[in-house]
């Protein structure tokens, strides 16, 4: 079951990637990034803290990355495309907010431990017309 999952998601994002069908690459602009609204470079962050870890990747390369169970909210901005903003509590990684169409990372809901492996797309929360997406997985 994984394995199909991701199988579908790596599709999803190829196709993205690729421009292909309705999905147009957008123009790269200048990327911010806010940990819990302060400016921040990216990077990895407490890198040696074991468990699970929450992965920001844009357009596949890595912003940030984040021990899982800790309280952050991350705000990625694009200029000329738009922002989203990922919500963590102790419990739950989640897209709490995005300007793109359609909302669907949005309504992706939250990745929890105990969900990791029941969920469609496993860790992952992907925004397709932004080219973000989060990870929760083992380091």
């Amino acid at each position: 079951m994984r394995g199909l999952r991701l199988l579908l998601l790596t599709l999803a994002m190829c196709l993205a990637l690729a421009g292909c069908g309705q999905v147009k690459a957008p123009e790269q602009g200048a990327v911010s990034l806010r940990l819990d609204g302060a400016a921040a470079e990216g990077g990895s962050i407490e890198p040696g803290k074991g468990g699970l870890r929450v992965y920001i990747t844009l357009n596949g390369a890595p912003l940030i990355d984040l021990p899982f169970g800790e309280a952050h909210t991350i705000t990625v901005s694009q200029a000329g495309i738009g922002e989203n903003t990922v919500a963590m509590t102790e419990e739950a990684v989640f897209m709490e907010s995005a300007d793109c169409d359609g909302q669907d990372c949005v309504q992706m809901g939250e990745v929890t431990a105990q969900n990791l492996e029941l969920r469609v797309l496993g860790g992952f929360i992907v925004c397709l017309p932004h080219r973000l997406s989060v990870e929760v997985r083992e380091p």
